[in-house]
């Protein structure tokens, strides 16, 4: 009889793995096509006011100052030579015959461009955590400014931020900087919510790129692969209880 309740436990534990989260969002910026003007659902290009003197990354309270930046994508592709936009965002590819869509930034006359992503809670509860993940590529390398002798710029890649109740927080492990040309970086963590997002209510996730004081234009980045998974608690009830009746089956046995 105890082998066959280490078993069942067994069972809860693998089948606890197995469906913990499931993707509640994926999206790889290919729906755009490669002549797409307008960024997929939920999407939306952001702007920190300033100028390129500031070699830090932005406070929370920095970032609720953002502003709203124009909803129509430029198109860019490796091909074309390295470029710069203010309070714009880009639908970036190899060639313009690729398939193969990001979504990116090369910021000019501002202290800084946002992606922002804001996704609906439609899983009929209150989600205190998601797991997040995604890829980045540097699409360009920056031109270095007169006087200058640096090889990277000062904040390389983007700087992640969630909303967490009212307040912008940093994930520092979700920041990528690899600055290599075509080099993809992948970032995947945790996100914890202290105020849970209730059903109903919306999660939001912010890139932040840099407007770098020693190139112009920038060094290009771009994000692709995007991964938002919540936990699936009903999926979880389900197993539990079916694990415990097995359980309880052997024991009377």
């Amino acid at each position: 009889m105890k082998t066959n309740y280490t078993i069942a436990v067994a069972i809860i534990l693998a089948g606890l793995s197995s469906v913990a989260a499931a993707d509640f969002y994926t999206q790889n910026f290919d729906s755009m096509g490669a002549q797409g003007t307008t960024p997929p659902s939920g999407w939306s290009m952001l702007y920190l006011s300033g100028n390129s003197s500031s070699l830090v990354i932005p406070t929370g309270a920095e970032m609720a100052t953002a502003t709203a930046g124009q909803s129509t994508l430029v198109i860019w592709n490796q091909t074309e030579g390295n470029d710069s936009w203010f309070n714009q965002a880009g639908n970036m590819g190899s060639s313009s015959s690729s398939s193969n869509r990001l979504l990116g930034t090369s910021p000019t006359g501002s202290r800084g461009s946002i992606l922002q992503l804001s996704l609906g809670n439609t899983s009929g509860q209150a989600i205190n955590y998601v797991t997040l993940s995604y890829d980045m590529e540097c699409m360009s390398l920056g031109t270095l400014q007169s006087g200058y002798s640096q090889t990277h710029e000062e904040l390389p890649g983007y700087s992640f931020y969630y909303l967490n109740g009212s307040t912008w927080t940093h994930v520092p492990s979700l920041d990528l900087s690899n600055d290599g040309l075509s080099s993809i970086g992948h970032g995947s963590a945790t996100i914890n919510f202290s105020t849970p997002v209730a059903n109903g209510g919306t999660f939001q996730f912010r890139w932040f790129d840099d407007d770098s004081m020693y190139f112009s234009p920038d060094f290009m980045f771009a994000i692709d692969n995007v991964v938002v998974n919540v936990p699936e608690p009903a999926s979880l009830s389900l197993l539990v209880v079916g694990a415990l009746a097995l359980i309880s089956r052997r024991r009377k046995a």
